[in-house]
């Protein structure tokens, strides 16, 4: 488990200094940067129980470098929107067409629905335990980098009066602390595809924090009428563990959509249901 970071993104280097006055997280040593977006700067390294938290540098946190041998990567950063207010959002980056954020086009990365159920049950937990009272919400897949290892983003929205709020930095950086500290569970939930909805996954965030189920990516209805039968595959098939179903949110695809999944899903082999 490797946790990423820059100093030039504001709430990511927030939830990292959290993470260091309160969680353990001392320096390491310092690494010579090998990747050409790093130039001439250096990567600081720091650990806990094993754990490596290492600031990379880059400009800007879409830059961060990913050749790492892990099992996961967890990202901090800022969200943005054009809407303000206040935000605390988990999901997994990649490309359902366009990459006009980085990453590959129609590529989707290696999902890990596990550490993103943690995350987002620990951010759900900690808002309301610290009485911080922020919107806790999985959001769509978007976004680069892509990858070769298992990746989640953790992050704070919308602007940069909530990239500067402690509490929500301490919020965060406690989230994540427990996700990546928990002890290992018994019995694995069962992780999901899941379809519909807008960007902000609201459904799939209340399913993911008062059930079993886990969720692995997440492709709005937006994405569905130019999906493919390959990123459709890539959906299924990249991720940490097997994907048992593909929950469609019924009331928020239309009759065309659904049938395309249905389509895909029969071609695949795997089971559709809808909620």
């Amino acid at each position: 488990m490797i946790i990423l970071f820059t100093r030039n993104n504001p709430a990511s280097a927030n939830i990292a200094k959290k993470l260091m006055e309160n969680h353990g997280f001392v320096k390491k040593e310092r690494l010579k940067a090998e990747d050409a977006t790093l130039g001439d700067s250096a990567m600081e390294t720091y650990e806990c129980d094993g754990v490596e938290m290492i600031d990379t540098g880059v400009p800007s946190i879409l830059d961060v470098p990913t050749d790492f041998d892990t099992d996961c990567l967890i990202v901090l950063s800022t969200h943005r929107s054009k809407t303000p207010g206040r935000m605390l959002t988990a999901h997994v980056p990649g490309n359902w067409g366009e990459a006009k954020m980085g990453g590959e086009p129609k590529t989707l990365n290696i999902a890990h629905g596990l550490m993103l159920k943690s995350l987002i049950k620990a951010l759900d937990a900690e808002n309301r335990k610290q009485k911080l009272d922020w919107p806790v919400c999985l959001e769509a897949d978007h976004h680069g980098p892509t990858c070769e290892v298992p990746i989640v983003f953790v992050e704070i929205g919308n602007g940069e009066e909530q990239w500067a709020d402690e509490r929500a930095s301490n919020v965060v950086a406690d989230a994540v602390a427990s996700a990546v500290f928990c002890e290992a569970q018994d019995t694995e939930p069962e992780t999901v595809f899941a379809v519909g909805g807008g960007h902000y996954q609201r459904a799939f965030t209340k399913l993911l924090i008062e059930t079993d189920i886990a969720v692995g990516h997440m492709a709005p209805k937006y994405a569905i009428d130019e999906m493919g039968e390959d990123t459709f595959s890539q959906a299924v098939f990249k991720n940490v563990g097997e994907v048992g179903r593909v929950l469609i949110l019924k009331d928020e695809t239309n009759a065309a959509q659904k049938e395309k999944i249905r389509k895909f899903a029969e071609n695949a082999g795997i089971t559709v249901e809808m909620i």
